[in-house]
């Protein structure tokens, strides 16, 4: 079988990063992947010796409708170039091309829901279920947010949980620094980085030498406002580290990872904590990263979103027994290894793409 894949933004966060996964795990089909030319997902598609077909547009919701027609037109290049089966579109967002591009040929499409904004924007498309096949759920709480639009219900929906492989955790003494929070991702309003900076303020509940390293990129006004409120907590040092490629290496220095989003649809950053053996802090009401927390028994949950309550549960986290902290590592690890086997997730993922073509 022959999938290809359309991937909208073209860069190495963790929906990117999941694709990468996704192919590695899935060792029976052919992928190829159209992308934009102007991302670092091109060169380490290229890195890995999978076929990347550089068409498509980035950023498309920002530009005007011809881009959008030249963005079917990448994609009805990179079909031709190809000749798949079905079309996997990585994010949702991108459907409408992608289908405007499939419909001549009538090629099935597969969609990977990975962010909560694109149901909303999916449900007023009303796709079809003979066009839409399936739709894939990184998280129970994006499958219920599906759940919730009527134009969905038709869709068949699969929970699968990113895929993920930890590796051995080598013993490092003298590395970690447990007074070090890290904040990794996407650099804006939803990820609650304000909500974090505003926590750090209340130095009076942090050990001395507390640290936090704030790693991702996003808008450059918006990352200066953060900087400008940043500067205001004296007591508290904040490093601003900008795009990591390698966010394992920091997260092994670290004993914390602040996940402070007001929402998250799964939290891949989560699974790196693990990965790395930095104890997570999530938002109780955020979603997928709550879910996966509190189902693995692997990090601490806080319940509102307020600076008081975030920095309680940093000091808390900081404030573990080592005993502890290594209980919650295990468990997380463990979790993930239950569900997120890439092995298990190729399996899983081949039978979505497979049923599409039937």
């Amino acid at each position: 079988m022959r999938v290809l894949v359309i991937e909208p933004a073209g860069q190495l966060w963790g929906s990117e990063r999941a694709l990468l996964d996704m192919i590695e795990s899935v060792a029976e089909i052919e992928f190829a992947v159209c992308c934009p030319p102007d991302g670092p997902l091109l060169q380490e598609l290229l890195r890995r010796g999978t076929r990347a077909l550089p068409y498509f547009i980035s950023e498309l919701h920002r530009k005007s409708r011809w881009r959008r027609l030249v963005a079917v037109f990448g994609v009805l290049r990179a079909i031709f170039a190809f000749r798949p089966d079905v079309l996997h579109v990585n994010q949702a967002g991108a459907y409408r091309v992608a289908l405007s591009a499939s419909r001549p040929f009538h090629i099935p499409v597969v969609c990977h829901v990975r962010l909560f904004e694109d149901v909303s924007y999916l449900a007023a498309r009303r796709p079809n279920p003979e066009r839409l096949k399936s739709m894939i759920a990184i998280s129970g709480a994006v499958a219920e947010e599906i759940a919730s639009f009527p134009a969905l219900a038709a869709i068949p929906v699969h929970k699968l949980y990113d895929a993920y492989q930890p590796v051995s955790l080598p013993e490092t003494p003298g590395r970690r620094k447990q007074n070090l929070i890290v904040c990794a991702g996407r650099i804006a309003a939803i990820k609650g980085q304000e909500v974090l900076i505003s926590a750090l303020a209340h130095s009076s509940k942090f050990p001395p030498g507390t640290e936090c390293l704030i790693a991702g990129n996003g808008e450059s006004s918006y990352i200066a406002r953060l900087k400008q409120k940043a500067s205001e907590s004296e007591d508290v040092a904040i490093k601003w580290l900008g795009f990591i490629e390698d966010i394992f290496a920091v997260l092994r220095s670290a004993g914390v990872l602040a996940c402070p989003s007001h929402r998250e649809p799964l939290g891949r950053v989560v699974f790196e904590a693990w990965n790395a053996g930095a104890v997570p802090v999530v938002f109780a009401g955020a979603g997928g990263s709550a879910e996966i927390v509190a189902a693995a028994d692997g990090g601490l949950v806080y319940d509102e979103q307020t600076p008081e309550c975030l920095a309680h549960a940093l000091s808390k986290a900081m404030a573990l027994e080592c005993a502890e902290k290594d209980r919650l590592i295990a468990n997380g690890r463990a979790w993930m290894k239950k569900e997120c086997a890439p092995e298990q997730y190729g399996r899983a993922v081949a039978a979505v793409l497979e049923r599409a073509c039937t």
